[in-house]
């Protein structure tokens, strides 16, 4: 295995994994934590979980999404666009998934600030939490759309492509 073969596949487990790491905990919190921390502890406690909560998750989120960028970029630039070069469909996806993708990470930043100017959406933290869960998963649809997409000069019937896009010998 060469050595950019090593990072091709890094970068692509770097963001598979933080695609599950961030959307995975975010589906957790809303679904799950949420719901059984209202249900059982008083407020006071409750308020206390929540901000010890916050503090912690803000340390994933933006990790996350300083990881997503890095490995997303990389993906982008140096393996699936040279690879999708001339096909408009498969970068008007990509230009669709990033925008999405700034808007999670946008929310994501709110939900888990822990000043002033976004107390109002965190007072409504279930109902973002849930539009941050759609649009994560919107963008996860997407990409399997694009994941899908033949390569440039390949077509699906034509054999195994390595991981840089280059057909199989």
């Amino acid at each position: 295995m060469s050595d950019n073969t090593i990072l091709i596949l890094a970068m692509r487990w770097t963001h598979i994994l933080t695609a599950i790491t961030a959307i995975g905990g975010t589906i957790f919190i809303r679904f799950v934590l949420i719901p059984v921390a209202e249900s059982v502890l008083d407020d006071e406690t409750h308020a206390r979980l929540r901000a010890g909560l916050v503090k912690r998750w803000q340390k994933f989120v933006h990790t996350c999404i300083m990881m997503f960028l890095i490995s997303g970029f990389y993906n982008y630039f140096v393996v699936t666009g040279p690879a999708h070069s001339g096909q408009p469909l498969y970068h008007a996806l990509f230009g669709i998934k990033f925008l999405l993708a700034l808007a999670v990470f946008g929310l994501a930043v709110v939900l888990t600030s822990t000043k002033d100017w976004s107390k109002g959406i965190r007072a409504n933290a279930k109902t973002w939490l849930g539009l941050l869960v759609a649009l994560g998963v919107v963008v996860v649809m997407v990409s399997g759309v694009m994941k899908n997409i033949p390569k440039s000069g390949v077509t699906p019937s034509s054999a195994q492509v390595t991981l840089n896009g280059n057909p199989g010998r």
